[in-house]
């Protein structure tokens, strides 16, 4: 099963991990970010997202400016404040301006579906078989309403990102709204998305980050994105 989602927004920054103090986005948005866009609408450990392609509906255009950070992080064990006047730097963000995707991606039940739960089903989950009509239903009812489990963003959190329902006509790209291109390698992901089916229900497991990257091309305004069964091999992993 298929959705198509919209999303726009003024700035967004989905950074190189090759760049490690100054931030320098990717031309356009990363099958990463688009996968946790998708997650903050709805996440279940019973099934998993995969994003099939990326329609780049606007031109792409940087920007970049200069913002104060803090270069510490507060940690809940340390109980002594952070004075940011005493650890402010300056970096630089090369970002994108003005942007909007229409996301192409679909659902894969995980083993968890239909194993016994250790909480009782939310309001917004009816009860019933762990299936995908049952997953879509869910997320097209979310989307449709707004409701979001964190505020959606563009790869910075003071980047939001809007969104809405779409269909596949909604993948169409006027001509001409950008040539098509050679991005070079793109970031996948940076986790190993495979659920185990030893995996406990309920219980959340702090992962291992499991970069794989892909070579991207955008054509007449796609960027069509592999299956994660195909991106596995680069882990070692059985397709």
């Amino acid at each position: 099963m298929t959705i198509h989602l919209r999303t726009w927004g003024e700035l967004a920054c989905f950074t190189r991990p090759e760049m490690k103090v100054e931030r320098v986005s990717y031309p356009v948005i990363t099958p990463s970010a688009a996968r946790g866009l998708l997650e903050s609408i709805l996440y279940k450990p019973q099934f998993r997202w995969q994003v099939r392609r990326i329609a780049v509906k606007k031109p792409i255009r940087f920007l970049a400016f200069r913002r104060n950070e803090v270069k510490s992080r507060l940690s809940p064990r340390n109980p002594e404040p952070l004075m940011a006047d005493e650890d402010r730097t300056q970096r630089n963000t090369l970002a994108l301006r003005d942007v909007e995707y229409v996301i192409e991606a679909s659902f894969h039940l995980t083993p968890l579906a239909g194993l016994p739960r250790r909480k009782p089903p939310c309001e917004d989950e009816p009860g019933g078989e762990d299936s995908l009509v049952k997953y879509l239903a869910m997320f097209q009812r979310r989307a449709e309403k707004g409701q979001c489990f964190a505020q959606p963003a563009f790869g910075c959190r003071e980047f939001p990102a809007h969104f809405e329902l779409a269909n596949e006509a909604a993948m169409q790209v006027p001509a001409n709204t950008n040539p098509d291109a050679d991005l070079g390698l793109m970031l996948y992901d940076v986790f190993d998305l495979t659920v185990s089916k030893d995996q406990q229900p309920g219980k959340v497991e702090k992962p291992q980050p499991r970069i794989t990257f892909f070579k991207a091309q955008l054509k007449g305004g796609v960027v069509n994105v592999p299956d994660w069964a195909e991106m596995k091999k680069q882990l070692g992993g059985a397709p």
